[in-house]
Formats: C-alpha cells, sequence, structure tokens
C-alpha cells in the first residue's frame, strides 16, 4: 500500500544522508589541516566530532534500509519504529558531545588557556557557516517530513549555530588584541566552546522531544490529514457511504489510517469495503510514506467509540 509514494521517500532518504556523508567528508578534512596548523581547539573538536557524525549517518542509513523492509511473520507491522528510536539515539550523542566539548573547554581555561589568531578563527568559522548553512539548506529541502532527513538537517544546524559562534569570537579577539587586551584572548577559544555548547543544546532537545512524540504514533501534519480526509471524502461519496470515524497515526515512515463505518441494515458489502480500500490506497498512493489502512463495517456505533 503506498508503494510508489514510499519507495520514492526511501530514495530521497538515502540521497540526502549520502549527501550529507560526502559533505562531511570535505568538512572534516578541512577541520583537521586548519587545527592543527592554528592549534584551535574549536577546529580540532570539529575534527574530532565529524567522524562521530559520519557514523550516525551511515547508521541512519542502515535503519532506513531496515525500516524499509517488507513486514515479517516475527515483525507483521514492519519495523518503522526504529525510525524515532535513532532519532532519540542521535539526540544522545549530541548531547554527550556537546557536554563533552565544554568540559574540555573548562579544562583548558583552568590550564591557562592557549593563544589562537583571530583572523584564522573568523576565516574558519565563516567557511563553516557557509558549508554548513549549504548542507542544512538541501538536507530540508530534501526532508518532506521525513525524520532521519530532518534529525540530519538539525546537525547541520547545530554546526551552523557553532560557526557563527566563531565568527563572532575571532571578531571578538581582533578587537581585544587591537584595544591591548592580549591577557583575554588565550580563552577566547575555549570560552567560544562554552557558548556554543549552551546554546546549541536545544538541538538535540528539540530531537529528543520528536523522537518521543513519534513513538506514541502522534496525529501526521495538518497537510497530511487534509490530503487523507480529502480522499477519504471523495471515495465515501462515491460509494454512498456516510462520514467514518476515522483515527491517524505516524510513527517513522509508517501513516496509520482507521476508518470505521457506521452503517444502517442493507448498506454495504464486500465489494463496496474493496472498492473503498482500492479508491483509499490509489489516491493516496503518492504520499511518501507506508500506507496501513483498516477500513471497518459495523452496525453497532459503541464498537467503534
Amino acid at each position: 500500500m503506498g508503494e510508489s509514494g514510499a519507495a520514492t521517500s526511501r530514495q530521497r532518504e538515502r540521497r540526502a544522508l549520502r549527501l550529507s556523508i560526502i559533505v562531511s567528508c570535505v568538512f572534516a578534512v578541512v577541520a583537521v589541516v586548519w587545527g592543527l596548523a592554528t592549534g584551535s581547539q574549536v577546529m580540532l573538536l570539529d575534527a574530532i566530532f565529524t567522524p562521530v557524525s559520519l557514523l550516525s549517518t551511515w547508521a541512519a542509513m542502515l535503519v532506513s534500509r531496515i525500516a524499509a523492509e517488507a513486514p515479517t511473520r516475527r515483525f507483521p507491522f514492519g519495523r518503522d519504529a526504529l525510525i524515532p528510536l535513532f532519532v532519540l539515539a542521535q539526540a544522545l550523542v549530541m548531547f554527550a558531545g556537546l557536554l563533552y566539548a565544554m568540559v574540555e573547554a573548562v579544562r583548558v581555561i583552568i590550564e591557562g588557556g592557549s593563544d589562537v589568531s583571530g583572523l584564522s578563527l573568523t576565516l574558519y568559522g565563516v567557511f563553516g557557516t557557509i558549508v554548513c548553512t549549504g548542507a542544512w539548506w538541501m538536507l530540508r529541502r530534501m526532508a518532506h517530513g521525513q525524520s532521519l532527513i530532518i534529525a540530519e538537517a538539525a546537525g547541520w544546524l547545530s554546526s551552523i549555530g557553532s560557526s557563527v559562534v566563531i565568527v563572532i569570537g575571532g571578531i571578538a579577539v581582533m578587537v581585544l588584541e587591537a584595544a591591548g587586551w592580549r591577557s583575554v584572548t588565550p580563552y577566547a577559544d575555549s570560552v567560544l566552546v562554552l557558548i556554543s555548547g549552551l546554546a546549541l543544546a536545544v538541538v538535540p532537545l528539540s530531537l529528543a522531544r520528536r523522537g518521543v512524540r513519534e513513538l506514541q504514533t502522534p496525529r501526521p501534519d495538518a497537510d497530511v490529514v487534509a490530503r487523507v480526509s480529502a480522499v477519504v471524502d471523495a471515495v465515501r461519496r462515491r460509494e454512498g457511504l456516510p462520514e467514518p470515524r476515522q483515527r491517524l497515526g505516524r510513527m517513522g515512515n509508517a501513516l496509520m489510517v482507521e476508518l470505521a463505518f457506521v452503517l444502517p441494515e442493507g448498506v454495504g458489502d464486500i465489494d463496496g469495503e474493496d472498492r473503498l480500500r482500492r479508491g483509499v490506497t490509489e489516491g493516496l498512493g503518492d504520499l511518501p510514506m507506508q500506507l496501513w489502512l483498516l477500513v471497518e463495517f459495523t452496525r453497532d456505533a459503541r464498537l467503534v467509540d
């Protein structure tokens, strides 16, 4: 059900994740070379976290592939729950990364800081802002509500914030040096890490909230609800059926649609139910989700309350 749209969705998901891996590799090489050349803690932290990001993206591709597999005897409803679980795992990894960076920054401050060129920090920050913004923008355009791509884009959004803070910090270092406050500048690099960590904590928090929400099979976005309602209304009118009790839920890339029709005597049969199923399935076939459709005919309204 919904195979055409779901297949297109899976292909887009994997293209987006591959794109993220390529950009991450380029960014990692630049961060390592630049960080070693200047001795900047914040640049080297970027270089350290990029492999973690690559591993996370590779795992996301694996999760996408597993979730796309057909239902089995052991997993009769598929494994779409893996997607929100993985989003939660990504949030935890981000939290751990930010915490490590902040603890390391405090250690460097206690040890007397480290000298880093303000111009070098500024240029690196500008480079990072451009690259991360480009990656984030492309992933957001490809997302179409898909949790794995949204989570990947959130990682790049976090990197944008970090890069902007580096630009601001680099400029501040140059201003302080020009004003003769050179005793303060060795701490700038580490202070930037602390500020970034505190500011960016909202990103994994948002991801964690999304993952927990999806595990509860919430109502889909308003545009999906409107689309389902329009298709169901058109098909049931064609069949001469009353409005159904409608329940919608989403988990990962799975869309659950439950339609319960309370029918008077003499209305409704198996053939009509089959036509209704086919009509709704075909009408929603281009949605970027795997459709799970349940249609129920009953005479007793108490059974569907």
